[in-house]
């Protein structure tokens, strides 16, 4: 019995030293992975935190780069976010594009409850860099206005 309760006390010695060396809620130096604070992205894209860790959005370059997909994730980019928005406006290398909800009827995702939406935008070069400026996204109730990052850099 005292073997329990002394394992017991380490696994909760242990949650809490997680939790403590986890993500930073400070916001300061976030983007200075040589910190040791940062997320890869999970489709190769860029990955822009929003708040204090409450989400990230991913900008990733499909088929080849004739098409772009824009994904919503939770704080730490390891799960998908879905939000109420049918489309997402944008402007990509100073063109203005519009993304659409992607329907999925695996996972029940539809236009106003989705993860990911579809641009099709074959101007712009998967392996250059250029600007991208979301116009407005709602995650979790927060509405985030004119975010703005550099592909594929990213910010976090």
């Amino acid at each position: 019995m005292k073997l329990q309760k002394l394992d017991f006390k380490w696994a909760i010695a242990v949650a809490v030293l997680a939790t403590l060396l986890g993500c930073s809620k400070s916001g300061e130096n976030q983007a200075d992975s040589t910190q040791g604070h940062f997320h890869l992205a999970p489709h190769g894209g860029a990955l822009v935190m929003l708040g204090q860790h409450m989400a990230q959005i991913e900008l990733v370059a499909e088929a080849g780069g004739k098409s772009w997909a824009l994904y919503v994730l939770d704080g730490g980019a390891q799960r998908f976010v879905r939000v109420k928005q049918a489309t997402v406006t944008a402007s990509l290398d100073g063109r203005s594009g519009t993304f659409e909800a992607v329907e999925n009827a695996a996972t029940g995702e539809s236009a106003g409850n989705t993860a990911k939406f579809a641009l099709k935008a074959d101007w712009l070069d998967p392996e250059g860099r250029f600007p991208v400026i979301i116009d407005e996204i709602e995650i979790f109730g927060q509405t985030f206005s004119r975010i703005e990052f550099e592909f594929p850099e990213g910010k976090h």
